[in-house]
């Protein structure tokens, strides 16, 4: 399922040097204010995908709509921006080759791109973060369906608590 996150990708905060920076970075909801609607809306930071706008767009509505929100464009109660990138990353795949008996292995170059996708919930009147994403993925066959959008941000969504 993780996979379908693929399509959905921005840096992740700074990490730690003596760990392993994390692909996907969460900040847990806040539930204390009763929200019924939201808009959505990107930020269209430097790498941002204008191209790709209309299927996350698509995709924020239905997951939070299948959460009891609404969706309207005029005084919402949240606000749901994100800025989503998808940039071309060479990368080195490692494969065995038999030769005469003998497995050597051979090295080639490939090109993969590197999705990254920061999202923010915010409270429209306080401003303040309800719900925060950060992802940061390489992508070996990527899948730009509605599909798999919709599934993808489902699953960040997951979490995000169900309207009152």
């Amino acid at each position: 399922m993780r996979r379908y996150l693929l399509a959905l990708l921005l840096p992740l905060l700074s990490a730690c040097t003596s760990t392993p920076e994390p692909s996907i970075q969460v900040l847990q909801p806040v539930q204390t204010a009763p929200y019924e609607t939201f808009s959505v809306r990107a930020v269209r930071a430097s790498g941002h995908r204008m191209d790709l706008e209309q299927r996350f767009n698509q995709a924020v509505q239905n997951a939070l709509s299948a959460k009891g929100y609404r969706f309207t464009e005029t005084q919402p109660d949240m606000q749901v921006i994100y800025a989503l990138g998808l940039e071309q990353e060479t990368g080195i795949e490692l494969a065995p080759v038999a030769v005469g008996g003998t497995v050597y292995t051979q090295t080639r170059a490939t090109e993969d791109e590197r999705a990254r996708l920061a999202l923010r919930i915010l409270d429209s009147e306080t401003q303040a973060v309800l719900f925060q994403a950060q992802i940061n993925r390489q992508l070996h066959n990527p899948d730009m369906s509605q599909e798999n959008f919709d599934r993808g941000v489902a699953e960040i969504l997951e979490d995000f608590p169900t309207a009152r």
